[in-house]
């Protein structure tokens, strides 16, 4: 008995040729794990300071 964390990419629970085969066909085995999508912190800094300066003006404004 295998799972897909051993080899077994095609599902019926064993590890054999046919997982290599759909590994070769799929590419997958050859791209290697692919990295994790992380959001830049600059665009959380410039939009906290655009809003920064935005509340500061509006307040001028209202004085």
């Amino acid at each position: 008995n295998s799972t897909w964390g051993t080899g077994d990419w095609n599902g019926d629970g064993e590890f054999d040729t046919s997982d290599m085969v759909l590994a070769f066909q799929d590419g997958g085995y050859e791209l290697g794990p692919r990295p994790a999508v992380v959001p830049e912190p600059n665009t959380a800094l410039g939009l906290l300071a655009a809003g920064g300066l935005t509340l500061t003006a509006s307040r001028r404004r209202h004085k």
